[in-house]
């Protein structure tokens, strides 16, 4: 079996921000593998014990943050770690070109049977994209799952059961299971780990402007008490500036 986990990181210490005077100071050490991401690759990896296969980890994070979540997802036990670099996963108005990018390297590397993402508001959208794109099933909030596939999903007015039927794309509520401790071992070995880097065209997207109008107009004033035909000329002007037709 072949499962792929889309993982992100989550901020672990609320000074992920700290100030001082002026500046402003971004701690990328407070950051981490997220929660929901390490039950979906626990999940995987009961299902790998099972049935066999191999686990492959992606994130489109940026820098030493998607090198560290990676390390971690491979201290856990997936097999290899793959890093998108030149996009903004958080950037929605890239949501649409990130999981195009990642269609076309998994049909190059081969479809998977299974793809696991842990939930995340911001960017959900991608793996829904990213299934339709391939023509998998696709569930999301997903609150229960065993090995056999069964599932619950969680709605505002209630769960919804059933079985997944495979390929399909999964977005996972943290709290499913209860993700093992790498151990020291595994730790160090991770971090020896090779990551592998796909890089892409640095994705720049247009984005609207409010530009004001910096050429002053001639003020003109209508007084009626010194002008008779004052009326007529304003409807004149109004007409020119395009206000009536």
């Amino acid at each position: 079996m072949k499962v792929a986990v889309i993982v992100k990181a989550e901020i672990k210490n609320s000074n992920i921000y700290t100030t001082h005077r002026s500046k402003i100071s971004y701690h990328t050490d407070n950051l981490f593998l997220s929660e929901a991401d390490k039950n979906s690759i626990e999940y995987a990896l009961g299902l790998i014990r099972e049935n066999g296969g191999e686990i492959d980890v992606y994130t489109f994070e940026k820098g030493i943050v998607a090198e560290r979540i990676l390390h971690e997802a491979l201290s856990m036990g997936a097999n290899r770690a793959i890093k998108f670099s030149g996009v903004d996963i958080y950037d929605p108005l890239q949501a649409n070109i990130i999981s195009n990018q990642f269609l076309n390297y998994v049909r190059k590397q081969g479809n998977y049977d299974l793809i696991l993402t842990g939930e995340n508001e911001e960017t959900d959208n991608i793996l829904a994209r990213i299934a339709y794109g391939l023509g998998y099933n696709y569930y999301d909030y997903v609150i229960k799952i065993d090995n056999s596939f069964n599932y619950a999903t969680a709605l505002e007015k209630g769960k919804l059961n059933g079985q997944i039927k495979l390929p399909a794309a999964v977005t996972i509520l943290k709290g499913i299971n209860t993700p093992h401790l790498p151990s020291f071992i595994n730790l160090r070995d991770a971090l020896s780990s090779e990551i592998n880097e796909v890089k892409l065209n640095e994705v720049i997207t247009d984005r609207s402007k409010l530009v004001a109008d910096q050429n002053k107009k001639q003020q003109i004033v209508f007084d009626l008490n010194e002008d008779p035909g004052a009326v007529k000329k304003l409807f004149i002007a109004l007409k020119k500036d395009g206000i009536l037709k």
